[in-house]
């Protein structure tokens, strides 16, 4: 079991409206983890950890993904000089820096 913390005194001491806010919120999310029949599965660390590593896989892809875009492209201040160094069109969305 997680141990709980009392986000308005104690060691966290929170005073920041949105920390407490989220102190809380897990708080009622560790609660009721207790009400579920899965995690007393003597599979569930095993299925866990293949779902964790999947879930990993697919943040890494998802972020593969975005720096292969052109959105970050354009981000980056070279890619339009490297595109009329290339002769390749540049699109007007991205900035050319002297």
């Amino acid at each position: 079991s997680l141990p709980l913390l009392d986000p308005l005194g104690g060691v966290l001491d929170l005073r920041d409206p949105d920390s407490i806010e989220v102190a809380t919120r897990v708080r009622e999310l560790a609660t009721s983890l207790g009400g579920f029949v899965c995690t007393r599965s003597p599979r569930f660390t095993n299925l866990y950890s293949q779902f964790a590593a999947r879930q990993q896989l697919l943040d890494e892809l998802e972020q593969l993904q975005f720096q292969l875009s052109e959105q970050s492209l354009q981000l980056l201040p070279d890619y339009g000089r490297h595109l009329q160094v290339g002769g390749f069109p540049v699109p007007p969305s991205i900035p050319i820096f002297p």
